[in-house]
């Protein structure tokens, strides 16, 4: 039902940036499903995990992906819902380069359209009036909103105290194909750790500040400074 529901609110877009594919798991060959896994625009196959906790019961049935783009063999999407893969519903956009405000203007016109179209068909996000959003995983329930960049910090990666600092500055590090990924590249995913209690804006300030903070000392090891990281965001 879910997926018959995106379906229809995703091929009614008004939005010409955001018109694009949708494409049930089910009608993917073996191999575009592998190449789009491995080109990130997809959601993994299930894992003992998934299985286990029942988020790939019944797969791949009911699972599916839109992306805002005509030809997924063509073109790299930069508006992508994944459909009934851990949540009913989990909306990204994804950009090369900095321009933060950039990509939460357009995912934010993406979820005005969304949801729209959900209200027309008498259905809307599911929202608690004291917690806000709510989610499969507890710890995106609030805003449900995980914003983050790559950034290349071969040497504050490697430094004693890293883990600790990133904590501190309410930071979240993964690796850079996310939290499945411990290949150390030099590269990491850094973003928001907290979902709830606070708005999107001072969530994405929170890890803008804290970014330039880690490419700041990242800049002064490379320089062969030596930087006490314990005596960092005290």
């Amino acid at each position: 039902r879910v997926e018959r529901l995106i379906k229809e609110c995703t091929s009614s877009f008004k939005n010409p940036k955001l018109s694009g594919t949708f494409i049930p798991v089910l009608d993917m060959t073996a191999q575009e499903n592998l190449d789009l896994i491995e080109r990130h625009i997809l959601f993994d196959n299930p894992n003992e995990w998934t299985i286990a906790s029942g988020l790939g019961r019944d797969w791949p049935d009911g699972r599916a992906l839109f992306a805002n783009v005509q030809d997924l063999n063509a073109a790299t999407p930069d508006f992508i819902i994944w459909c009934n893969e851990e949540d009913h519903l989990r909306i990204m956009c994804l950009r090369p380069g900095g321009d933060i405000q950039d990509v939460f203007t357009f995912i934010s016109d993406g979820l005005r359209e969304l949801e729209r179209e959900l209200r027309k068909r008498g259905h809307f996000f599911a929202m608690d009036p004291r917690l806000g959003y709510l989610t499969s995983c507890p710890t995106n329930v609030g805003t449900t909103m995980r914003a983050s960049v790559h950034v290349k910090l071969p040497n504050l990666g490697q430094s004693r105290g890293f883990a600790n600092l990133v904590e501190r500055l309410k930071l979240e590090v993964r690796g850079k194909h996310g939290e499945t990924d411990k290949a150390y590249t030099g590269i990491f995913d850094i973003s928001n750790i907290e979902r709830l209690g606070a708005s999107e804006i001072h969530l994405i300030n929170v890890m803008i500040e804290g970014v330039s903070v880690l490419v700041d000392i990242e800049k002064r090891l490379e320089a062969g400074e030596e930087v006490n990281l314990d005596d960092v965001a005290n």
